[in-house]
């Protein structure tokens, strides 16, 4: 018994170690963009996760004042070792065709649905 408690004591210490690990990690790369970026007021930086039935994806987007998607990096993964990645595909398309594939399809893919979420986000954000 005293076995199994010391082996549950140490997944839980190692747990707590990899996941202040992977705050870090994150804490960095958001210091990253926002300092790559900083250089114009007129970009915004949000980010937001999708959390699938096993995978969890984080997004982060720069996007311009017109609603542009300037970079988007996307952070898809079980464990600590998942690492942002750059999605070029992504790129200079609009917040609005997100929207409007929304409307068209039934299903998208988890950096779609967060970039989708990022465009209500913003639009709440604007006064009428």
């Amino acid at each position: 018994m005293q076995v199994l408690l010391i082996i549950l004591f140490v997944l839980m210490v190692t747990q707590s170690f990899t996941s202040i690990l992977q705050v870090k990690y994150y804490q960095k790369f958001i210091q990253k963009i926002t300092r790559e970026y900083d250089f114009c007021p007129s970009y915004e930086l949000y980010t937001d996760v999708s959390k699938g039935s096993l995978i969890k994806t984080i997004v982060a987007v720069v996007i311009d004042e017109q609603g542009e998607i300037i970079s988007c990096h996307a952070c898809k993964g079980l464990t600590i070792f998942a690492r942002f990645k750059t999605k070029e595909m992504y790129h200079g398309l609009t917040l609005t065709e997100i929207h409007q594939r929304k409307l068209n399809q039934n299903r998208m893919n988890q950096i779609e649905n967060v970039l989708h979420k990022v465009y209500l986000r913003k639009t709440e954000a604007i006064p009428n």
